[in-house]
């Protein structure tokens, strides 16, 4: 009785396996879950002390829906700090999290059957999204080989009369790959020459290794007007539970996606907009610290998976996931029998060795498992020794 819509989404297979890790812990058995998308950190002190003083000043009303004015403001400052953004009010517009700004933002830009381009590996609600919009994904498959970055050209093959917008991600979920200022430049001759836009997810701008810069793809020469940016501070400050994501653009944009928001969930949590602002405008510490322990545990993953010949990945620059191709397994035989895919990988490695991944395939990567490393260091060995020795105990 459910539209054909709706149908046609699927079940989220990230949603699964984490909730068979979870079944089995609750079962008593010693489960290691690599499947979180979130930081193990407690939010800092200073937002939830924001929080509790908003509660005790009965801050627990409605704002106005595209957010206090105190909080665009702490976000335009944000945009143009970081990011070399400059925004008014007008131009920004907060959520309830990074994914609904980028719905919102879809729904305003998309007329019925138009395409958008999404590299792939992608993160795994983008083509969901994309249809919920009225849109149609394209998906432009990334090599391995290339270390899984977007090649101008194969960027600009994909623009048809029909594509309205690029879907950017950086730096990425799952692979972890960070746009460097040549490639984004390179990006945009293509988006400014075929006129389409770009809805740039920048969620893990803060999480960024060995000394990287983040480049905003919207602040290059002559793309003011092509892109809105997303980000939200789920990430950055550990407060995925908070559901605060905000985008910044051109202002007829805005305003469309902040009518799509008005007739929907209207305005984002009060409180958590009150904790937003001291996340904002306070101490930038805890992010530097978190960033610091993400990149120590990347060192681990990259060490400990560089000894496993039967696998490859590409080390990530940024975010908290690697992508490791599991080519090298698939069609070995375990004791349920043979691996044809990585959701039978991902179901051996859970069932029998007691580590929980996701299958690539949900990320357009069909024959990879995504690991992240948003675990404590006593897990994550523990998981990758795990995952070594279930891929070593698989049989030609």
């Amino acid at each position: 009785m459910v539209s054909r819509r709706i149908e046609e989404l699927g079940e989220s297979q990230t949603l699964f396996f984490a909730q068979q890790a979870r079944q089995l812990k609750e079962a008593g058995v010693d489960v290691v879950s690599l499947t979180a998308g979130e930081p193990d950190f407690p939010t800092p002190r200073h937002i939830k002390d924001a929080a509790i003083e908003a509660l005790r000043t009965d801050f627990t009303h409605y704002t106005a829906n595209q957010g206090m004015p105190e909080l665009l403001d702490a976000v335009g400052e944000k945009f143009s700090h970081d990011n070399g953004l400059r925004f008014t009010r007008e131009q920004i517009l907060v959520s309830c999290g990074a994914k609904q700004s980028i719905f919102n933002a879809l729904c305003a830009i998309l007329n019925p059957g138009e395409e958008v381009i999404i590299p792939a590996p992608y993160w795994v609600s983008y083509p969901s999204i994309v249809r919920l919009a009225g849109g149609i994904p394209v998906v432009v498959p990334l090599a391995e080989a290339g270390g899984y970055r977007i090649d101008p050209l194969l960027l600009r093959k994909a623009v048809t009369p029909r594509t309205r917008v690029l879907l950017l991600n950086s730096p990425g979920n799952p692979t972890g790959v960070a746009l460097t200022r040549e490639e984004a430049a390179g990006i945009a001759r293509v988006v400014q020459e075929s006129g389409i836009l770009v809805v740039s997810d920048e969620i893990y701008e803060k999480v960024i290794f060995d000394r990287r810069t983040h480049v905003s793809i919207g602040s290059l020469q002559g793309m003011e007007d092509r892109v809105v940016t997303v980000n939200g501070v789920s990430k950055a400050y550990a407060m995925t539970g908070w559901r605060i994501g905000y985008m910044g653009g051109p202002a007829d944009i805005v305003q469309a996606a902040a009518k799509v928001q008005g007739q929907t969930t209207n305005n984002a949590n009060s409180i958590a907009q009150k904790a937003t602002i001291a996340a904002l405008r306070g101490p930038q510490e805890p992010i530097q610290e978190m960033t610091a322990e993400f990149e120590r545990r990347r060192d681990v993953v990259v060490h400990r998976l560089s000894g496993i010949p039967s696998i490859t990945f590409t080390p990530p620059e940024g975010a908290m996931y690697v992508l490791v191709n599991a080519s090298g397994v698939m069609g070995k035989t375990g004791p349920d029998g043979p691996i044809a895919n990585p959701a039978a990988l991902a179901h051996y490695l859970l069932h029998r060795h007691h580590v929980a991944l996701i299958p690539g395939d949900a990320f357009g990567a069909p024959t990879s498992l995504r690991l992240s490393f948003a675990c404590s260091r006593a897990d994550l060995e523990k998981g990758l020794a795990r995952l070594a020795r279930g891929l070593e105990e698989l049989k030609n």
